[in-house]
């Protein structure tokens, strides 16, 4: 007796069961034999469980073992029929290949992009051959059915005359390339397996959960068919057009000749109720209420839950939430169905603080692992000219040693981060970073410029790469394996799972036959090796058991105790097909490609299996990412409306919503408990500990708040600089003061100084001398940073107004010194503390001296000024030996010079004795033992870079 060609399992019966079953009764007389037949699944997810349902299934018929069919998917089985002396070409080599036949084109690369239309092209190719529909068409034939298809009349214009040899010649070319060279790729391999006539062998084939079909495909299975060597196990209902899940198998029967089944009467009422929301009618509505009639309460409730979240975050919590629910229940069987990677890794993190696995089968692009991290890392230091981003992460990776022990590289990389990078504001070059590290040396620097070497000898391998040439890709991969290997990075990599992986990519070299491949530029290879680094997936061991993750089309013929589909926006499901380049949907049709309608169907099926996946599901969406509104599911709107219109409530998880609110249900990780509040910190000094010297901005910390001056000038501590890849305004500033030290006075390596007045004869030199200054002290900047040249810009265009400033000043005042060191001695008690200042600039006038400071930014509070709370100048006039008769800040705006704020005569010695009498007093007290209390004033915690040390946010106010 032959088995039955086609057989339907329901929505909610499991397909693998079935499978077991069916087997086990067509070859009773076999058993427990059943080595000799072949079960063929839509992915290699379903074998093992159906190895375990049909030795499950054997027991019942009285056998404790068996020899299983040969299990595994239609690729894997068709790769063991391949006849012929063909050498398989993996997708890298094709990728080449295609790539290197497109260098010609350069038109329509650079109109569409190299990979864009390398994978349009590849996936183009794909479907052709799937379909097999062009061959022996001539191109006149496909310009016809174009025209045709495009709607266009008999006169073929240009573009669809040049689009229609475009894609024949390619196609055609690229086949025979592969062919006359004995290469199969996946598509020509597939291609030979289903050509070659299936003969007489005396084995059974299988085939479950199919959904979609090829025309080649479905062209094997119809000689197997008349054979009568296959049975098909359909999962789902063939009823008709009307149903819209269901389309996508009754198209499957149609390409396979068979006739429509009987469709079963025997369904749930829940089946009945997800049948009626999907008919492919428009009265929704009355559907609902006609089912209400018949079902006064809603077969939903209680089996089918939604919970619409917020953002992000929110919904990654739910389904958290809901799976640990469900293992408190008992229920350890649960799915977890979702195209949303981002969502998937956030909830295995939640998990894992619950000490629930996730079992990804998929694993994740081996991109995302650290060892390719640390590669990338390498690559951007090169292609940057080692920015410190990218250096600093690549030396913090444990996978990078260059030859030092790890504390020591720790070390050195705390040095060159805090003296060198933050401490200069330097964000590039190897260079830069030694002459830095030279510039002041220290105990470190001898490291730090073996440190420099190695890196510059990794390097140097791939020197070539920014000649701004192209390359083969295999000349820069044998360059790349050189670098890491100097750098000690291969050899880590060797230790690691990932790292192998990794390796592997990179020691690729041309194929005997194939060539060397396409030429590249560095940015190109680039972009190419990060494909090849997001294609790979790294699958670490999977626990025995946990959580399932699995994608909607990897979830066919799996049933569950319970079951999240997550990410129901529109964006995931039904997701948007990726857009081609070359023919719209009316040209498919007429090539027999499917259209992007029929890119749905299969999806729209999976979604209704899997309503009836497990007898809990949960739906889960979000309703916006990054403040953007996302769409929901269209599939999931209907659902919800149908069930709304039926029976006035919805299905939302409020039992879900309430633990969620609920601060008991988050877990966290700690190992120590949180801090009790604390009181605003107020510390005493010893006498030993009052800094010996005071400058004028540790006397403004001191009167602004005494924790910041206790912290930044007694402990000496201070925090790291921010590194500004643009120029900030407080850069800017530094450079014009020096500048100006260079312009005035002279400075060492600049241009200058100006010598004698400034007037209308000689206001043009002057200019001219500024102008050669900036370029000098500019040069580094405008090299690297676009936004430094409009920064050069604004100087430029300030000149003029400087310099009439200049003139005007000049008629009463010289330029004395620029960059004045000022000091004076301090008696407090019995000891004596250095006063210490640097004024930007003192001229000399016939009264006695000025004291100038710049200030490209605002300037200070009038008020604050001359009541002495802001004591900047009045404490360098406190520091000069010499009579101070002005005392100014000069405003240094984009088109104009504010010295508004400036005091002359009395009120300086008036300023500067108040100045040293609340100084004397201060620092008097803390010889004392006064306490230094932090403050906690909003203006000045609002620059305070110590708010964490002193932890204003948990200060205890008003007892609470």
């Amino acid at each position: 007796m032959h088995p039955p060609s086609l057989y339907l399992t329901p929505y909610g019966s499991d397909p693998l069961e079935t499978l077991a079953v069916l087997m086990l009764d067509q070859h009773r007389a076999e058993l427990p034999d059943l080595s000799r037949h072949v079960a063929l699944f839509p992915s290699a997810h379903s074998i093992a469980r159906f190895r375990r349902l049909l030795l499950a299934a054997a027991q019942r018929y009285g056998y404790d073992g068996l020899l299983a069919p040969w299990c595994g998917t239609v690729d894997t089985w068709l790769t063991q029929q391949t006849t012929g002396d063909y050498t398989r070409i993996d997708d890298t080599e094709r990728e080449l290949l295609l790539l290197e036949a497109l260098e010609p084109y350069t038109d329509l690369r650079a109109r569409f992009g190299t990979w864009p239309l390398v994978d349009a092209l590849l996936a183009l190719f794909d479907e052709l051959n799937a379909h097999r529909r062009l061959p022996p068409m001539n191109a006149e034939e496909l310009i016809t059915l174009l025209a045709s298809g495009y709607g266009i009349g008999d006169e073929h214009p240009a573009p669809l005359r040049a689009e229609a040899e475009l894609v024949h010649t390619l196609w055609n070319a690229w086949n025979e390339h592969l062919l006359a060279n004995r290469w199969l790729d996946r598509g020509l391999q597939r291609l030979a397996a289903f050509a070659n006539p299936p003969g007489e062998a005396p084995h059974h084939i299988y085939m479950v959960g199919v959904a979609e079909l090829a025309e080649t495909e479905a062209q094997w299975l119809r000689a197997l068919l008349k054979q009568r060597r296959l049975t098909l196990v359909l999962h789902g209902a063939c009823r008709s057009d009307d149903y819209q899940p269901d389309i996508a198998l009754l198209r499957c029967l149609t390409r396979l000749e068979l006739s429509l089944p009987a469709a079963s009467s025997e369904s749930s009422d829940y089946c009945r109720f997800l049948d009626q929301i999907y008919l492919n009618q428009t009265d929704l509505a009355a559907r609902a209420q006609n089912f209400a009639a018949e079902h006064p309460q809603s077969p939903a409730l209680g089996r089918l839950g939604y919970f619409e979240a917020g953002d992000f975050e929110q919904e990654a919590r739910a389904v958290e939430l809901a799976i640990r629910r469900w293992h408190a229940q008992g229920i350890s069987d649960v799915g977890f169905v979702t195209h949303d990677r981002k969502l998937a890794r956030r909830v295995r993190a939640l998990l894992e603080r619950a000490n629930l696995a996730l079992r990804d089968t998929a694993g994740w692009a081996l991109s995302t692992t650290s060892v390719a991290t640390a590669l990338i890392r390498w690559i951007q230091c090169i292609d940057q000219d080692f920015a410190y981003g990218p250096l600093l992460d690549l030396l913090k990776s444990p996978f990078v040693t260059l030859g030092f022990e790890r504390p020591a590289l720790d070390q050195l990389i705390a040095c060159l981060e805090r003296d060198i990078i933050r401490t200069h504001n330097v964000n590039a070059g190897l260079g830069r970073y030694r002459q830095l590290a030279q510039k002041k040396p220290t105990d470190t620097t001898p490291a730090l410029l073996q440190l420099f070497d190695r890196l510059a000898d990794a390097a140097a391998p791939l020197a070539f790469a920014r000649r701004h040439q192209a390359y083969s890709p295999f000349k820069y991969l044998t360059a790349l394996r050189t670098s890491i290997e100097t750098l000690g990075l291969k050899q880590k990599l060797e230790l690691d799972d990932a790292g192998t992986q990794v390796l592997a990519v990179l020691q690729q070299n041309p194929r005997a036959g194939v060539g060397q491949g396409p030429r590249l530029t560095w940015a190109e290879f680039q972009r190419w090796l990060q494909r090849e680094l997001e294609r790979r997936r790294f699958r670490p061991p999977l626990p025995d058991d946990g959580v399932e993750l699995l994608g909607v089309g990897e979830s066919r013929c799996r049933q569950f105790q319970a079951l999240v589909i997550a990410g129901c926006n529109r964006q995931h499901l039904p997701g948007t097909p990726p857009l081609s380049p070359f023919f719209n949907d009316g040209v498919r049709r007429q090539l027999g490609l499917p259209t992007r309608p029929d890119q749905q169907h299969a999806p729209l099926y999976d979604f209704r299996r899997l309503l009836e996946a497990a007898p809990r599901v949960l739906l889960t969406r979000r309703r916006e990412e990054r403040g953007e509104a996302l769409m929901p599911s269209p599939w999931v709107e209907r659902l919800l409306a149908f069930q709304r219109l039926a029976y006035g409530v919805s299905l939302d998880d409020d039992e879900l919503a309430a633990l969620l609110a609920a601060p008991t249900t988050r877990l966290y990780v700690r190992d120590a408990p949180l801090a009790a509040p604390a009181e605003a910190p107020a510390p005493s000094l010893a006498r030993t500990r009052l800094p010996a010297v005071i400058t004028a901005s540790a006397h403004q910390r001191l009167l602004d708040c005494p924790y910041q001056f206790f912290a930044a000038d007694v402990l000496g501590l201070r925090s790291l600089e921010a590194v500004s890849e643009d120029i900030e305004k407080s850069e800017y500033g530094m450079r014009v003061h020096r500048m100006l030290q260079a312009f005035h006075t002279g400075a060492p390596g600049l241009p200058g100084p100006w010598r004698g007045p400034i007037d209308a004869g000689n206001c043009t030199q002057a200019g001219t001398l500024l102008r050669d200054i900036a370029r000098v002290v500019l040069a580094y900047d405008t090299d690297r940073r676009l936004s430094a040249r409009g920064w050069q810009h604004r100087w430029d265009t300030f000149i003029p107004v400087y310099l009439a400033w200049q003139e005007e000043r000049d008629r009463h005042w010289r330029v004395e010194a620029s960059e004045q060191l000022l000091e004076r001695p301090l008696t407090i008690g019995d000891r004596t503390i250095t006063l210490r200042g640097r004024a930007d600039r003192l001229d000399r006038g016939p009264q006695g001296l000025a004291i100038l400071d710049y200030k490209t930014g605002s300037l200070p509070d009038a008020d604050a000024v001359a009541s002495g709370e802001h004591t900047q100048l009045p404490f360098y006039a406190l520091l000069s030996a010499q009579v101070v008769t002005e005392i100014s800040y000069v405003g240094l705006g984009s088109d104009e010079i504010n010295t508004k704020l400036s005091l002359e005569g009395e009120s300086i010695a008036a300023l500067a004795a108040q100045c040293e009498s609340r100084l004397r007093e201060l620092l008097t007290a803390l010889q004392q033992g006064a306490p230094l209390p932090a403050w906690g004033d909003s203006r000045v915690c609002e620059y305070c870079r110590f708010e964490g040390l002193c932890r204003k946010e948990m200060w205890n106010v008003d007892g609470k």
